[in-house]
């Protein structure tokens, strides 16, 4: 032990007074009484009351002077060595990616990596400050340069795991920042060694890593695909042994669940096993792929997070459009040929009733514009956007963009296109000397496309290219589903859902029982509470119909699912090997031995109290 205020031990001088008081007594008068009964109660007191009298035991006087000195030995704050990961300015960097629900610890690797982390924070010396970040797919500081070991405790208990991938990149970027106006930063990796094994940037300060976990067999199902009527599933042996394993199929109804396939497999240490199954009748269902231990009695691992995966077969939806024309061919034999779209044709600006999902509009522009996508070839004025004077294109460019994709504008002439002034919702993505040529965008909840030129002046309809880009406008302005789902998203990954016209609302159920509700007021939403591994279900919500598409979403991520804890980390250009207990921290002892003056002094006035109604009860 030692002492951080040696000077405050002068203060045990005060004993003196305390010693000096019990020593002096106060002198009283002479006086004379009736009696010589009261002569010997007489002669104690002036034999109590002797100045300079040898002091006799008094409980009172230990008590006072054990309060003194522990206020003193407070006041010069003992502190005693104790084994630390790290002290001064910490930064800790908390592993809560999908892994770290592996079960080989009890209950699980991250509340093992937890305790770990709440040993650091006990034995966090006081003049150190601690930061914590929570890894995930979107890493997050729970609490910043903090020393209050309350505070800290309440942070770490705020952490949660989740089934994602984890964000390194970001999570070291976090911790520079957190380093940069700190004195030798210390960096503390608590995790089961998941670091991406290439690419991590060198981390300021020493950086120390403290590793979770013990088991080294995982088995996962690494790929679920349903394409063409067939159903493709892949296993994956993560170990170093061998296993046997059992993989059902089930298919998914509002009905029942029902076993399709089962399959025993034996997989070989670090390979991989599939299988695939043909004419699976497309009717919108929801198959499940799952791994379990011939002994069904226990698991096949102890990450149970990539153990089952789900594929939706999605049926493609109809696009309905009209064409609103005076007569053009080349957009009439387009529509024709398009997979998923059945085409309507009306020969003047008068629109029928019935509703529609996209417009498209050649030459002609609505009195009044009706609900949902619109594409404009050669339009008029208009409100939505201002169409200029003609000219001869003369250098065109095609722009990079997703609706661009695959098309190629070399060999294409137009004789004669419009000018426009490129409204503040649109993209570019054909220009002509500067000048939107063809552009598309999002205004007023929906989407809307323009070609400024007539196709009938340009020898683009017998181009390529023609399909190909009207095919991918068509496509973006009405999608062939609500959503590109096609694969199963990761965890944690965002999906744009694109609402039928006239829906009013769309609600999304989780694979818990959760439910996400949004208004339909834009043409596009954007969901990311995606955390959770399963299949959604959305409902498209309208007063005229309820429809319900689903997607689905799966681990599928190797690095991940390879549970082998790292005995060491590559960050940079440096091997990080198990941080040991060598380093060491002071904790100090003055709020114990504050307690424990409170203590005595609470007691000393009991003592003192006590006393003192015993010779009241005497006298009276």
């Amino acid at each position: 032990m030692q002492l951080l205020v040696p000077g405050g031990l002068a203060l045990l001088l005060l004993a003196v007074p305390i010693l000096l008081l019990y020593m002096l007594k106060l002198r009283r008068k002479p006086a004379q009484v009736s009696s010589i009964l009261l002569w010997q109660q007489i002669l104690r007191d002036r034999q109590a009351n002797t100045p300079w009298q040898k002091l006799k035991r008094n409980l009172l006087l230990f008590l006072q002077l054990f309060i003194l000195a522990a206020l003193t030995m407070a006041f010069a704050r003992p502190a005693v060595l104790t084994p630390a990961v790290a002290s001064g300015a910490v930064i800790v960097l908390l592993d809560g990616s999908a892994s770290m629900h592996a079960t080989d610890v009890a209950p699980n690797r991250f509340e093992a990596a937890r305790r770990a982390v709440g040993t650091l924070i006990e034995n966090l010396p006081d003049d150190s400050r601690l930061t914590l970040i929570l890894v995930r797919n979107t890493p997050q500081t729970l609490i910043a340069a903090e020393n209050d070991k309350a505070l800290l405790r309440q942070a770490l208990a705020s952490a949660r795991p989740t089934p994602t991938s984890a964000d390194w990149q970001a999570a070291f970027a976090l911790a520079t920042a957190a380093a940069r106006n700190a004195s030798e930063p210390v960096i503390v990796i608590v995790s089961d060694g998941g670091l991406p094994t290439t690419g991590l940037p060198a981390l300021p300060g020493e950086v120390r890593y403290v590793p979770v976990g013990v088991a080294q067999d995982n088995l996962a199902i690494s790929a679920l695909a349903l394409r063409g009527g067939q159903l493709f599933a892949e296993v994956s042996n993560y170990s170093s042994t061998s296993h046997t394993v059992l993989l059902s199929i089930s298919e998914i109804t509002a009905q029942e669940t029902a076993l399709r396939y089962a399959r025993q497999l034996e997989i070989p240490p670090g390979e991989q096993r599939n299988i695939t199954l043909e004419n699976i009748i497309s009717n919108g269902g929801i198959y499940q792929a799952q791994i379990t231990s011939p002994q069904a009695t226990t698991p096949p691992d102890a990450l149970q997070l990539d153990d089952t995966a789900f594929a939706i077969d999605r049926e493609t939806a109809t696009r309905r459009v009209l064409l609103v024309s005076k007569g053009n061919l080349y957009l009439e034999q387009l529509l024709a040929a398009l997979p998923g779209i059945r085409p309507f044709r009306a020969l003047s600006d008068e629109l029928p009733a019935e509703r529609f999902d996209l417009y498209l509009f050649d030459g002609l522009y609505p009195p009044q514009l009706p609900p949902g996508a619109l594409l404009f070839v050669n339009p008029p004025p208009n409100p939505l956007f201002a169409p200029g004077s003609p000219f001869q294109p003369a250098e065109m460019r095609l722009r990079e963009h997703p609706l661009t994709r695959y098309v190629d504008w070399s060999n294409v002439h137009i004789l004669q296109a419009n000018a426009a002034t490129l409204p503040n919702w649109a993209e570019t993505l054909i220009e002509a000397d500067g000048r939107p040529l063809v552009f598309a965008g999002e205004t007023e909840g929906r989407r809307i496309a323009a070609v400024m030129f007539d196709l009938r002046q340009s020898d683009l309809p017998l181009q390529v290219a023609y399909p190909i880009l009207f095919s991918n406008l068509i496509d973006y302005l009405v999608p062939p589903t609500a959503f590109d789902a096609s694969q199963s998203l990761h965890p944690g990954e965002s999906l744009t859902l694109v609402p039928p016209p006239g829906t009013q609302q769309v609600t999304v159920a989780a694979p818990s029982g959760k439910l996400h509700t949004f208004l339909s007021s834009d043409a596009s939403l954007t969901f990311t509470a995606t955390e959770e591994i399963g299949y959604y279900a959305i409902n498209f919500l309208s007063n005229e119909s309820n429809r319900v598409e689903y997607f689905a979403v799966n681990l599928f991520d190797p690095d991940e699912s390879d549970i082998r804890p790292r005995s060491s980390l590559q960050i940079g250009q440096k091997v990080i090997p198990p941080a040991a207990t060598e380093r060491t921290g002071l904790r100090e002892l003055w709020p114990w031995l504050v307690g424990l003056a409170l203590l005595v002094l609470l007691l000393e006035w009991m003592v003192y109290h006590r006393r003192e109604y015993s010779v009241f009860r005497k006298r009276y």
